[in-house]
């Protein structure tokens, strides 16, 4: 689990997916665990009527299950969901039949995911604002991309390259 220290994103990210694979963000789940909400509001912001722990916000939920949805049909893979994040989280950096530098570039998409799926869930309490999967996918995106792109001297590909275009950029041929 500390393979979460990864030199192809910020420390600020790596920091966020150590505190998340430790179950120490402040979702509604831990807010109550440590007094500061109560039982009877721990609804997911989304509306979606589960309560809001950890493995919902980032797995389970309708807006985060449909951006990984997506997340998948861009690679261009099948998986199987796991109900736990340290599980997916596992499943997706180890990646079988996989080289090891493309499991690199499968963390970075996955690190931006949660990131993408945690700063949607704070607007959603903070500033009243909702965006479909499909804004929430283009977001995962460009944010791998730009990671890759201060990080990786060697990563020449331009981003409609890398959004049309992923596998070839990860240098994997089927």
């Amino acid at each position: 689990m500390d393979d979460v220290w990864h030199m192809n994103i910020p420390v600020k990210m790596s920091l966020f997916v150590w505190c998340l694979l430790r179950n120490r963000l402040p979702s509604k789940d831990n807010l109550l665990r440590r007094n500061i909400l109560h039982a009877n509001d721990l609804d997911c912001v989304t509306g979606c009527g589960a309560w809001e722990i950890t493995n919902h916000l980032f797995l389970d939920c309708d807006l985060s299950y449909s951006l990984w949805l997506l997340v998948w049909n861009w690679i261009g893979i099948s998986v199987v969901t796991l109900c736990q994040i340290r599980d997916h989280f596992i499943q997706v950096s180890f990646m079988a039949g996989m080289s090891r530098g493309t499991h690199s570039f499968f963390k970075v998409i996955w690190f931006a995911c949660v990131w993408v799926i945690w700063k949607e869930h704070n607007n959603h309490i903070f500033k009243n604002m909702v965006s479909t999967p499909l804004v929430l996918i283009e977001r995962v995106k460009l944010l791998s991309f730009l990671w890759l792109k201060a990080k990786h001297a060697s990563f020449y590909y331009c981003y409609h390259d890398w959004w049309r275009h992923l596998l070839p950029c990860m240098d994997v041929h089927w």
